[in-house]
């Protein structure tokens, strides 16, 4: 997920599927499909496992590894 708080694609499309996420302890527990603060635009779809598994094959084929294991791209700052 963009901030980190999920770990895998599959669990990120699970979280849009459902329209918000589930969280089942600690000081942000509930169902945040019913959030009323949850962003208006996020509603939920359906998805099947085959469509999630090419969703994710796509979503890898995206990522350029050799561009992020390049160490002339390593330190932003460097000049």
């Amino acid at each position: 997920m963009h901030d980190g708080s999920i770990a895998t694609l599959d669990a990120v499309i699970d979280h849009y599927a459902v329209g918000g996420r589930t969280i089942v302890s600690g000081p942000y527990a509930g169902n945040g499909s019913v959030n009323p603060g949850k962003a208006s635009n996020l509603d939920g779809f359906s998805i099947t496992e085959a469509e999630k598994r090419d969703l994710i094959e796509f979503l890898k084929s995206l990522t350029d590894e050799s561009f992020l294991t390049d160490p002339r791209f390593s330190d932003p700052w460097e000049r």
